[in-house]
């Protein structure tokens, strides 16, 4: 039991290894990278130690990748991770790269190795940078730094050598191997920020041997713009939102419908009190589809209510209906003096207490640029709110234009500042049926409300703690009788 735990803890930590491997500080990166070169010569040289034969395949090789991976097999589940460097002999240039392994077969072990691959060609070589997944079926016995190995293939115009560093291990796997730039240690273009710009503080450079390279579909025109000095942030974003909006409404087109007929528009009515308290979280999915455009989809829920006063003057609402005045001598027709009895010279008052509950559905872009650690950001999105039930439905458009400054944080990220204005606009249809006191009539209505103050004052900030993960925050409610704060965590690829 004692072993089978410790190498399951081996297992443990070889995967949260992976996750660490994709985070490299910033004052730490140079320090790696010389580390991975060491070891890569060192390796180099070990390998040619044991095989001289390969020292020719070595010569007229375009290129070759140098890693050293842990990992660990326990019952049908094992992996390795580690990152390596990828050498091309005739740009003289380097790429560093992760590497992870996942296992799916018989064994067990734990243990260290050093991997070389020997590419041939220019084709396989631009292949290999770019990223890639592989599937291999191996069996591996060893123990100690004899661990017997076979060379395997990778592709046409490639060969894969092992040496093993320390441990034992007895497996009979499927593998499937991912390769992936490390854009910590390799300058490839991609930002410290989650903003595309030009001159944002550089405390990390990898120097001359950095192929600048983007290796990514998107955003279109990428290449162009990192060939002239630009960064961009990773590509692709998932996100999760949540925003609490606190707002006074305006009301309008109020209509009507007494025990059941047909609503009409009705003026003889009077508002207080409209108010509308929302908080939704979403999921937000986005894609820098340009260098300076980001586009996006969103799906949520979205909870809250509209409470509101209303009005309405009785003797207003027989003239509306065409009753003929109260006072007239009777005998009035049946109806007439029903409705007489009922509302001439009261007034009703509607409690509305309008809650409302369902998924938000959304669409929107972000345009974008900066300079200097100077940057701009045009954050422009529709919102469509499918209530359950029939009591409400609303959309939002927001457009808010933000301007703010970049402070890097050393080994700790870049937080950026900014302010701007916020406009939002939400249309809320409520509709529902109110009972008079007496029990005697019954009012169907449907009333329009849109928010009072479309403008406000927006403060924000925004922590790219890493390339990868960013957490943000804004207040909006300087101003106006808008109050908002909405905060959000998003994960880049």
């Amino acid at each position: 039991m004692k072993i089978r735990n410790i190498l399951i803890i081996a297992l443990v930590a070889s995967m949260l290894c992976a996750c660490a491997t994709t985070s490299v500080p910033v004052g730490e990166r140079e320090r790696v990278r010389q580390e991975l070169n060491d070891s890569a010569e060192e390796t180099l040289a070990m390998l040619l130690e044991q095989k001289p034969e390969l020292q020719a395949s070595l010569d007229t090789a375009v290129g070759y990748f140098v890693a050293r991976l842990s990992g660990a097999q326990v019952a049908v589940i094992g992996g390795s991770v580690g990152t390596g460097v990828l050498y091309d002999k005739e740009a003289a240039t380097r790429t560093y790269m992760n590497v992870t392994r996942y296992d799916l077969g018989l064994g067990a072990g734990a243990g260290a190795y050093r991997v070389v691959i020997l590419i041939q060609t220019r084709e396989t070589l631009e292949q290999f940078r770019s990223g890639t997944w592989r599937t291999a079926v191996r069996v591996e016995t060893g123990a100690g730094t004899a661990a017997a190995t076979t060379p395997v293939g990778l592709g046409e115009g490639s060969s894969v050598h092992v040496i093993a560093d320390s441990g034992a291990i007895v497996t009979a796997t499927a593998r499937l191997i991912r390769l992936t730039v490390n854009t910590d240690l390799t300058d490839v273009g991609v930002s410290e920020v989650s903003i595309p710009g030009r001159g944002f503080t550089r405390v990390d450079e990898q120097g001359d041997d950095a192929p600048r390279v983007w290796n990514r579909a998107l955003p279109f025109f990428a290449q162009q713009v990192i060939d002239k000095g630009y960064d961009l942030p990773l590509p692709y974003g998932i996100g999760l939102t949540y925003a609490h909006v606190d707002q006074e409404q305006i009301l309008s087109d109020l209509e009507v419908g007494l025990n059941g007929g047909a609503k009409q528009p009705f003026p003889f009515v009077g508002f207080d009190n409209a108010q509308s308290v929302s908080d939704s979280v979403q999921v937000k999915l986005d894609a820098w589809l340009f260098p300076f455009m980001n586009v996006f989809a969103l799906l949520g829920r979205v909870e809250g209510e509209a409470p509101l006063n209303v009005y309405i003057d009785g003797n207003g609402m027989l003239d509306q209906l065409g009753v003929p005045t109260c006072s007239t001598p009777p005998p009035l027709p049946p109806t007439d003096a029903l409705l007489c009895g009922l509302l001439a010279d009261q007034t009703f008052k509607l409690d509305i207490e309008a809650k409302f509950r369902g998924n938000t559905y959304g669409v929107g872009t972000v345009l974008a640029g900066g300079w200097n650690n100077w940057f701009v950001t045009v954050p422009i999105s529709y919102t469509y709110a499918d209530m359950e039930g029939k009591e409400t439905e609303g959309a939002t458009t927001s457009i808010t234009p933000r301007f703010g400054r970049v402070l890097n944080l050393g080994d700790h990220g870049n937080l950026a500042l900014y302010t701007g204005g916020s406009y939002l606009r939400t249309k809320l249809t409520v509709q529902g049926t109110e009972v008079t006191p007496n029990g005697l009539l019954t009012i169907d209505y449907t009333i329009e409300q849109k928010n009072k103050d479309r403008w406000t004052v927006v403060l924000g900030g925004n922590w790219d703690i890493s390339k990868r993960w960013s957490v943000s925050a804004e207040y909006n409610g300087f101003v106006g009788s808008r109050d908002s704060f909405i905060t959000s965590l998003v994960r880049r690829f």
